[in-house]
This record gives structure tokens, sequence and C-alpha cells, in this order.
């Protein structure tokens, strides 16, 4: 029965899931509050796991589909665990609870807390710590700790739960390449932690918005964001933030100093490009509302890095902007950065891919019997992988307009229910005209929660789940 290999998969990751609950609970001591919570769901979590990973299986293949059920359903299962705690220690619905959870693990960084300074440091803690958790990918989390399976059959894993139209290894095996991967997050992650100690950011908050940026998630441990820190713990971030949705394969290539690889680069320079793009017509568009060149700069490239990184992190009021900066800002927050990052979005690559295939169904019509090979990255594209992104890019666009059919139901602006959709959707977390997702219905939080999931496991595993369940 395939089941039970799936379900044994699950229980290695409810294993190494109830490790990791354990961490809030030891923030919580040290700040001598009552957080009992996270112990006895590490507890009950590691039983489970327990129980789900001594099945007895005489398959031990995993196949991709196991793949696909794998991650969707452990996904929802510590989105839900994760929401325990919070529904405990902050009194809030299980509705709210389980948004903020999902909206942590999905590294969106949309909240429903109205205040966050009277949150206890354990769930402060928790919040940013599930940003750090899924910015990488539970399950890529997961493996780099326990090997959840055999030659390599991990890949498949890895396939369904990394963001990008393609997941490749770095290096010959699953674990080394997790290994760098994991590297690279955490050198990034505590350079940015000792940068924000040294702009004079306290130890805790220079932790939790590492943890944030590193994740690209974007809960604050503060109500203004990151509106009254100094500017330069905002511009410190504002760097992080950009690179972190940089392609993690660049940051590898500059290991192995690959750098004429990383000059070729097809991604990374359309990135570099919107973004500059982006920090110009932020800046134009603001200056007479600060008054001087530095705010409006200063507001420009943190604003457009914490945009098209999907981080969501703010220093002031978006709403400053006028339409034609919020029309450009909703296009960058559905593309975001770049496939291989810890960024949600439609990715970069797919958008020069779709491109690619216009190009060549215009040049097909101006000359039937002509044969155009597209290539990425100095790498032919598969016809398979043209045809997945074609139907991906469907798919994104269906499913957002399915969503907002349903938030529109709450009765909000047009335009507050759109932005609310795509940054959820995109997993971005900053919006304009709402101060928090509080406000909508519950029916809205639980689609915008599956919208979240959809769009931090680019869909195919989820719909696979649902289409193929033999």
């Amino acid at each position: 029965m395939r089941n039970k290999i799936v379900y044994k998969f699950i229980g290695k990751v409810l294993i190494g899931y109830s490790f990791l609950l354990i961490i809030p609970f030891i923030v919580g001591l040290f700040f001598k509050e009552g957080c009992l919570s996270f112990f006895i769901v590490s507890l009950i979590t590691f039983l489970i796991g327990s129980l789900l990973n001594n099945l007895k299986t005489d398959n031990k293949h995993l196949f991709a589909k196991d793949g696909f059920r794998i991650v969707t359903l452990s996904w929802l299962f510590i989105s839900l665990i994760g929401a325990v705690p919070i529904f405990f220690e902050t009194n809030v619905s299980i509705v709210d609870a389980i948004f903020e959870s999902v909206s942590g693990f999905t590294t969106t960084g949309a909240s429903i807390f109205k205040e966050v300074e009277y949150l206890p440091k354990s769930i402060l803690f928790w919040r940013d710590f599930m940003h750090f958790i899924g910015g990488m990918g539970v399950l890529a989390f997961v493996m780099a700790i326990i090997p959840l399976a055999k030659n390599d059959k991990s890949m498949y894993l890895l396939k369904a739960e990394m963001p990008g139209p393609t997941v490749s290894k770095l290096v010959p095996g699953i674990k080394k390449t997790l290994y760098y991967l994991y590297g690279i997050y955490f050198v990034l992650t505590i350079s940015e932690f000792i940068l924000l100690l040294l702009s004079g950011v306290s130890l805790f908050d220079s932790l939790l918005i590492s943890m944030g940026t590193a994740g690209t998630g974007g809960f604050s441990p503060l109500n203004t964001s990151l509106a009254t820190y100094s500017s330069s713990a905002k511009i410190i971030v504002s760097i992080f933030m950009f690179l972190f949705g940089i392609n993690f394969n660049i940051y590898f290539l500059l290991l192995v100093k690959d750098f004429k690889s990383i000059f070729k680069s097809e991604e990374l320079k359309v990135y570099i490009g919107l973004y500059l793009f982006t920090v110009f017509l932020l800046f134009i568009n603001s200056l007479s509302f600060f008054g001087n060149v530095y705010d409006a700069l200063l507001n420009g490239f943190f604003n457009t890095s914490s945009f098209i990184s999907s981080t969501g992190y703010s220093i002031g009021d978006v709403n400053i902007y006028p339409t034609i900066c919020r029309v450009w800002i909703l296009f960058i927050m559905v593309v975001s950065a770049c496939a291989g990052s810890t960024c949600g979005g439609f990715k970069i690559s797919r958008l020069i891919l779709i491109f690619k295939i216009i190009k060549r169904d215009i040049l097909k019509i101006v000359h039937p019997n002509s044969v155009k090979v597209i290539t990425f990255e100095g790498k032919k594209v598969e016809e398979e992988t043209l045809n997945s992104t074609k139907s991906f890019m469907f798919l994104y666009i269906i499913l957002i307009l399915i969503i907002l059919f349903v938030v529109s139901i709450d009765g909000f602006s047009f335009e507050t229910s759109l932005n609310a959709v795509f940054t959820t959707f995109g997993n971005v977390g900053l919006y304009f005209e709402i101060p928090n997702f509080s406000l909508f219905s519950d029916l809205s939080k639980l689609v915008m929660c599956i919208g979240m999931l959809l769009g931090r496991l680019e869909i195919y595993p989820i719909i696979a789940l649902i289409v193929n369940r033999k």
C-alpha cells in the first residue's frame, strides 16, 4: 500500500519538526514566560511522528507522485500544528491562529495581529522562526538533518518543495547539496544578524529581523515594522532582502569562482534590471512627498527590496505612492525574484521563458517553416518545461481569480481585495489600504491560507494531491 510509505516519510518530518518546537519553548523559559504549549505540542508531534515512522512497508521506492503527496501533506500538518501554540498563547480564534501559522511557514508575513508588541517573546520568536524554517523549505530543513530517503530519491521531495521551475543538484548527492544551500543560507543570515547588532539593534530584534529577512517573510517584533529603526539598520535589511532574492546557485558559482557563468545569467540580469527600474520609479514619484533626496531614495530602495523579494517589511506608509507605482508594485509582487531563492511569486525565470515562447510563436507566424530552439542560461529548454511553464501561468491566473471572487464577498474595495489576494498568493505580506488581515471573514482567511500554500508550493504539489489520490 503506497499510503504507508507516504505516511512513514511524513512521520520522519514530524519527528524533526518536534525538535524545532522545543526552541521557542526554551526562548519562553529564558524570558520567564508560561509557554508550556510548545513543549506539549512538541511531545505529541514526536509521538505521532514515531508511530507513523514505525509503519511497516515492503515497498521502499519513492516516486514523483509520492514526493508531491509527502510535501503537500507535510506542509498542511506542520501549519496546523504550528497554529496550536499561537492559539493557546495569544487567545485568538483557531482560524486566526491557522492564518498566522500558514503565513509564517509560507513566508508570507501577512498578520492578523493588530498589536504585536504585547505578544509573548516565545510567540514573537516562533513567528520569525517559522519564516526561517519555511524559507528554504520545511522538508529541506529536515532532510539536512535526517535522511528521508536513500539513493537520492529525496530529489523528488526537493523538486516538489523548492521554488522555481527547475531544481537541480549543485554537487553529487542531495545531502551535500543541502549542506551547501544551508551553508549559504546561514552565512547570509548570520552576517545580517551581526551587522544589525553593530547598527544598534537589540540582540533579540536583530535575531528576529534576520530570520524574517532570510525567509523573506516580514513578521516584525514592532507594530511599526522597521520604521523606528535607524537608517543604517534599514539599509542593511534592504541589502539582505535583495541578496535573498538571488538564485542560490549564483552564490555557489561564486564559491567555485565560476564568474563567467554568473555574468551570463539571464535571470540575474533581469532581476537587477527590474530592481533598479523600480527604485527609480518609486524615487521619482515620492521625491515631492519626502522633500529630500535621501529619504525618497532610502524608501525607494527599501520598499523595492521588500516588494521584489516578497519579504513585506515596511518603513512607512506605502499608500503614499501614486497609481502608476501601485500598478507596478503589484506586477513585481506577482513576478517576485529569482527561482532558487527563498522568495515567493511567479519567478523571473518563468517570466523570461514566457516572453521567449511568445517571441517564438510570433516568429512561427511570420516564418512557418522556421525551427526556433529556446535556450535559457545557455542551455536548451525542453518542450516539456515550456509546456509546464505555460500551464503554470494559466493555473496561476485562474487560481488568483477564484480566490479573488471568494474574498470579494467581504465587500472591501476592488483594490483592497485584489491586493490582499496578490500579497497572500504571492507570499509577500505587504499591502495597501488595510492595517491587517483580522478584518477579513473566516472564509476569506481560510481561502487565503490555501492561496498561501498554493503560492509557496507553486501549485502543482497540491493539485497533484487532489487529482491523483491513488
